[in-house]
């Protein structure tokens, strides 16, 4: 990360990297997930699985660029946590498939959700990696957060429709970072285009969020060792840095 994208991320809790996904790369994750929800007969689809769909998928899980720039959110050791996919319409909570909230915020999930200067260094603990595959416009809805939150220093969520909320826009292909300590959450859907996200949630080494052995059906599918290295179970002892891949 640059000085200036430290100085963002540390401002705000969150980060928007433009075009980090090409218009090529975008289509052929939108048909395969098309595709894929075709054959399941699936119209209303709102949190889907996806990694196994193709090797791009895991390929986004290991992208040169992004592993370079979560390297200075939580250091050398990091791993992936979960990962997930999130698609909304207008009918998405009038069906109850999610609401507008908020959640998140410093210390909450037993003090998991961190963020920390030290010694010059930024701690964190789990940190979300977004991927649009559509377009997010001003006023759209889905993903908000109140930027600074991550450093409050009392637990406080504001409505969602505070001044202090902010819903940022995002190109197809976009990049969106944020540290789980930000207050954050969903708003309703707003566009007549739908709503289609990659979430990929990484976190320390020796941390694990989601259940510690819920990524061992992606563990078979790896193609090289970075692959592997990010989908090992979390431990302290005997777990080497990572090979980070050169941009």
């Amino acid at each position: 990360m640059t000085e200036a994208e430290i100085y963002e991320f540390d401002l705000n809790g969150y980060i928007v990297y433009r075009d980090l996904l090409s218009a090529g790369e975008v289509k052929k994750m939108n048909d395969l997930l098309d595709t894929e929800f075709k054959k399941q007969d699936v119209q209303d689809v709102h949190s889907f699985s996806f990694i196994s769909l193709d090797h791009c998928f895991l390929d986004l899980m290991a992208h040169p660029r992004m592993l370079q720039i979560i390297r200075s959110m939580i250091g050398d050791w990091l791993r992936l946590d979960h990962v997930y996919g999130l698609q909304m319409d207008t009918g998405t909570v009038n069906r109850g498939q999610t609401r507008p909230n908020l959640h998140g915020g410093p210390r909450t999930d037993n003090g998991e959700h961190l963020y920390q200067w030290f010694d010059g260094n930024m701690y964190n603990g789990l940190i979300v990696v977004i991927y649009a595959l559509k377009e997010v416009n001003p006023g759209d809805g889905g993903f908000i957060c109140v930027p600074g939150s991550h450093k409050a220093n009392m637990h406080y969520r504001p409505p969602v429709d505070s001044p202090l909320v902010v819903n940022p826009s995002l190109h197809a292909g976009d990049m969106l970072i944020f540290t789980e300590a930000l207050v954050h959450g969903t708003t309703t859907w707003t566009s007549s285009n739908k709503r289609r996200s990659l979430l990929y949630k990484y976190s320390l080494g020796h941390s694990t969020w989601s259940a510690a052995d819920n990524l061992e059906p992606i563990r078979a599918l790896a193609q090289n060792d970075l692959q592997r290295d990010l989908l090992r179970p979390p431990s302290v002892g005997s777990r080497s840095a990572l090979d980070f891949p050169k941009i």
